[in-house]
């Protein structure tokens, strides 16, 4: 272990000074139900758990009944849902009292805007192109096939325009809180541009019948109109601030002289019946309102037109979420003030960067950001250069990387958000020997072989020809236009560089790369390159040379003799491109495939590859070793917001790796048994959906069956298989709902759950699940061990400090019980002034117990504290991997890490059916590990011990041999943790 210390040298990517990384965070989801006040009464429970850091989800100021935060609607204040600006103060000072810092989850990617509280959104629909926010927006205004140039395709409505218009259900308003004309369909409200003002009101003074003794009216009423005309035509050639300066003052005068004359009221009334059911018959009575539609700067249209035809760029495939251009500074300056602010008064010590794949330039983003947050810091003094191998600003983001791949070199952030190291520990705790077992029992369920690669490609090319199919057609245009300029290339029709683009990113294998105009990383390039060839492979219709010239466009070949107008045009193409590989790969993977590739379901996980079935130790030691060399202040998880099931669920599923035949036969018989109970000629629920349901139900399955905890199951089940079976998009869709084969689905689970006319085989089933349950426990302990103590920043989501078997969103966002985790953190503490006897009878009764969480809050306590007390093993300290020796040495994840006179010695076991006999026994002692030896790093075996999950173990000043029976370190607790001194030093203990 000596051999691996530090040399001195800094990290790759090091960090701040001592202290401004976290050593552990905890996850908080703010909303209406969860705001500053019930944080700030936490804090204390946090700092006794041991985080450094709450890591707050996005409050800024969101949609109203938001659970998230990350559709925010207005930059420069609070969500009051959350709390007013007086709470998030009283909050951070609660963190502060306990020693606490926060990091902050932050949005720069898009915006809600579906909401009139969006000022920019709003006055983008109210202005078009003049807006003063317009370029705030990644808006194609360009629409050169469509006679709606100019306009923002906004995707609404419920039906065809022509007969949701006729049908009544659009209407104009006046909307005094707003002062001006809007257009109202159900709950959306979009404005009527100023430049319809002077025609309306004109209408408005010929209502009023204008008489004697009515002259100040009527100057009133030429004055408004006068005055919006102004805006509309600015001969004067007047500023566009000075337009918004007029328009806000139009609208304040137009506000009062509607609310204080009865008779402009009523004829303001007469006008807007008119538009609203005008003269006329039929059709014709929403000729005016059509009219007045069609000026302005929007174009109402069906929602299913989105997919196809919407000319702005948004979160995924989502219409309500529009994305920003954040690479222009005045962009970034508005959507960041606050946040700035924040961090200058210390209350924001770090930044979580949400979706950075949907930027254009991610790392100068990242560069931007920490010059920033420095500047803002540290009272305007610049940044460090990451040249320089530091991160001045604790910054990660929300990356998810392939299973080959790493963060850009180039990036000055500390790390990902742990998606990364999720996939790692699931890796290592699945049985590799299991891999032919479970492959053998999905097919038989299935009756047939699932291709991991070809199903991945038809997700994809799903997405692309369905929700986002605008934005392939916008790139198609986009390319047609640079080939248009070169005589090799002009001959290349429309629909053939479409298909090449089309298969291209359908054969995408990562999510997206970063070319930027000084060229391709290698990376990038293979990538490209790779994305190309199995393009050509997968389509033997696909135009050869119009891929190649995709690479070559891609990869900036030849860029250097382009006119300066093509080069713009080039990189304009490679950005969005790179903009929307991303999403494709998220909608097809993450919430397509993950939902009709149900090999094991515990490996179909944000940031996984579910064809890659095991990780080995060898390549698990390896991967923390880079981590360390490389970003060693990563975060990792186990749970987010955002994975498909929770850490536990995940480790109990695991299980099912270790005894593939027992899972075959049970998921036999479950089908037989159940085939009775299917619809539509027995083929709903599908047998793709219904091996998915039975690994579910065994992943959520109760401790204990009482009638409310098992309703609950139920329902929580219902709405999961719903969601997952439109999600698959195979039988049913959110776009297209099958009600029939939904109505089947949902009564197939509850006929399935039904604890009456099921309870025999939901007995049998229990038999099985029960043990199952067991191994997972331990399994999960394990995999939280792994979290705590390997190189990066752990994160804890919230509630998971005890056990958790959610699943998707929202399941994952139901109220954490905190009462009931205080009081249990309060007991163990209680023990650390308890004698010895007293601490070993309560950890044998956790044990014997595991199921009510105390071992789970136990370890996570110890850990975190540990961390807390050494940092600089944490953030400097080397890792050495240790092999165990013996009949159960492959049960055994061991390792070292130390820093000048502190270590650590790792010991985590893993696949525990055969450990525990199924369950039955703990995983402890001789029994269990016979004459399995752990070897301990030559330079620290004279060293003084203590074991800190079982002091009774190793107590301060043991020393050990330099091969410990794994039986004497696993005697009391199924981890071993010990921390060293060399003898003379100090075992620094845990507060």
């Amino acid at each position: 272990m000596s051999g691996d210390r530090p040399s001195g040298k800094t990290a790759r990517h090091g960090t701040a000074p001592d202290g401004a990384v976290p050593t552990a965070t905890y996850r908080w989801q703010f909303h209406k139900g969860f705001g500053f006040r019930d944080a700030a009464r936490l804090a204390t429970y946090l700092a006794d758990l041991g985080v450094s850091h709450c890591y707050a989800s996005p409050y800024l100021k969101a949609h109203p009944g938001s659970t998230h935060g990350y559709d925010i609607v207005d930059h420069s204040c609070v969500n009051p849902e959350v709390g007013s600006e007086d709470e998030r103060r009283k909050f951070v000072a609660a963190l502060r009292r306990q020693g606490l810092s926060q990091i902050m989850d932050i949005v720069p990617n898009h915006m809600r805007v579906d909401d009139p509280d969006n000022r920019l959104w709003w006055d983008v629909l109210a202005h078009g192109r003049c807006s003063l926010f317009a370029h705030y927006f990644d808006i194609d205004w360009k629409t050169p096939e469509r006679s709606y140039e100019d306009k923002l395709v906004i995707p609404i409505l419920g039906g065809q325009y022509g007969e949701v218009l006729e049908s009544g259900a659009m209407a104009l308003d006046f909307d005094p809180g707003r002062g001006g004309f809007v257009v109202r369909y159900y709950d959306h409200i979009l404005p009527i541009s100023p430049k319809s003002y002077p025609q309306i009101l004109a209408e408005v003074a010929q209502s009023i019948h204008l008489g004697a003794g009515d002259e100040a009216l009527g100057q009133e009423i030429s004055e408004l109109i006068a005055l919006f005309e102004r805006t509309s035509v600015p001969a004067d050639g007047s500023a566009p601030e000075e337009a918004a300066r007029l328009i806000e003052e139009g609208a304040r005068r137009l506000g009062a002289w509607v609310s204080g004359n009865a008779r402009c009221a009523g004829a303001l009334s007469q006008v807007l019946a008119r538009y609203n059911a005008g003269a006329g018959a039929g059709a014709e009575r929403y000729d005016a309102l059509h009219g007045l539609l069609e000026q302005q700067a929007y174009r109402l249209t069906f929602w299913r037109v989105a997919g196809y035809e919407i000319n702005y760029r948004r979160f995924f495939d989502i219409n309500e979420l529009a994305a920003l251009r954040m690479e222009d500074p005045g962009v970034f300056a508005t959507t960041h003030g606050l946040i700035g602010a924040w961090i200058a008064s210390g209350d924001v010590a770090g930044l979580r960067v949400d979706h950075p794949d949907g930027l254009r330039d991610p790392r100068e983003y990242f560069a931007r950001l920490q010059d920033f947050a420095c500047a803002a810091r540290d009272g305007g003094a610049r940044g460090v250069e990451a040249s320089a191998g530091r991160v001045p600003f604790y910054l990660v983001v929300e990356k998810i990387l392939g299973a080959d791949e790493s963060l850009p070199d180039d990036w000055p952030v500390s790390g990902t958000t742990g998606y990364d190291f999720l996939r790692l520990a699931s890796g290592v705790l699945v049985s590799a020997d299991g891999e032919a077992g479970v492959d053998a029992a999905y097919e038989a369920f299935m009756g047939a072989r699932d291709d991991y690669a070809s199903m991945l490609y038809e997700c994809k090319g799903l997405i692309m020809h369905t929700s986002l199919g605008s934005e392939v057609h916008t790139l198609g245009i986009a390319l047609d236009r640079i080939a248009e300029r070169d005589r090799r290339t002009r001959d290349f029709t429309l629909s053939a560089q479409r298909t090449a683009l089309f298969e291209i990113v359908a054969c995408f294998p990562v999510y997206r790369t970063y070319v930027s105009a000084p060229g391709a990383s290698s990376a990038d390039r293979s990538i490209i390159e790779a994305a190309c060839a199995r393009a050509k492979e997968r389509n033997p219709l696909v135009e050869v040379a119009a891929v190649d010239f995709i690479r070559d466009l891609l990869l900036l070949e030849g860029f250097e003799s382009r006119t300066p107008e093509e080069r713009v045009e080039i990189l304009e193409f490679i950005a969005a491109f790179q903009q929307y590989t991303g999403p494709v790969m998220a909608k097809g993977l993450e919430d397509t495939l993950f939902y009709r590739y149900n090999r094991l379901v515990s490996l179909n996980e944000v940031g996984g590859d579910p064809s890659r079935f095991a990780v080995s130790l060898k390549a698990f030691h390896e991967a923390n070793g880079t981590r360390l060399r490389e970003r060693p202040t990563t975060m990792l998880a186990t749970s987010t917001h955002d994975t498909k099931r929770s850490e536990d669920v995940r480790a109990r599923l695991h299980v099912l790796s270790e005894i593939p035949e027992a899972w075959a036969a049970c998921a036999q018989q479950l089908k037989e048994h159940h085939q009775s109970l299917k619809a539509l000629g027995g083929l709903a629920p599908s047998v793709r959906d219904e091996y998915l349901f039975y690994q579910t139900l065994i992943g959520v399955w109760p401790f204990v069956r009482t009638p409310e905890m098992w309703a609950d199951v139920r329902a929580r089940l219902r709405d999961y298989m719903l969601k997952a079976a439109r999600e698959a998009k195979c039988e049913t869709s959110w776009v297209k709902p099958v009600c029939e084969y939904e109505d089947a689905l949902i009564a197939f689970v509850d006929a399935v759950t039904d604890p009456e006319a099921n309870a025999r085989t939901l007995d049998a089933l229990e038999s099985f699940a029960a043990p199952v349950a067991r191994a997972g426990l331990w399994t999960a302990l394990s995999q939280l061990a792994l979290k705590l103590l390997a190189p990066g920043v752990p994160d804890i989501y919230q509630g998971t400090e005890l056990w958790d078997f959610s699943l998707v969103d929202p399941d994952n966002r139901r109220p954490v019980d905190y009462g009931e985790r205080t009081r249990m953190l309060a007991e163990i503490a209680r023990l650390d002034d308890a004698d010895e006897l007293a601490r070993a009878h309560a950890l044998a009764a956790w044990l014997a117990n595991p199921e009510d969480g105390h071992v789970k809050m136990h370890t996570t306590r110890c850990l975190l504290r540990l961390r807390r007390t050494h940092p600089e093993i944490c953030t400097r300290g080397s890792y050495e991997a240790l092999y165990a020796e013996g009949e159960r040495a492959r049960h055994l994840i061991c390792f070292a890490r130390c820093h000048e006179d502190q270590a650590w010695l790792v010991v985590v076991p893993r696949h525990y059916w055969a450990l525990t006999e199924g369950g039955r026994r703990l995983p402890t002692g001789s029994a269990v590990w016979g004459g399995t030896r752990v070897p301990v790093p030559a330079s620290c075996a004279a060293w003084s011990w203590r074991h800190v999950l079982a002091p009774g173990v190793a107590g301060p000043g043991a020393v050990l041999s330099q091969r410990m029976l794994a039986a004497e370190l696993l005697a009391e607790f199924p981890i071993a943790v010990l921390v060293g001194s060399p003898r003379g030093y100090e075992v620094r203990d845990v507060p």
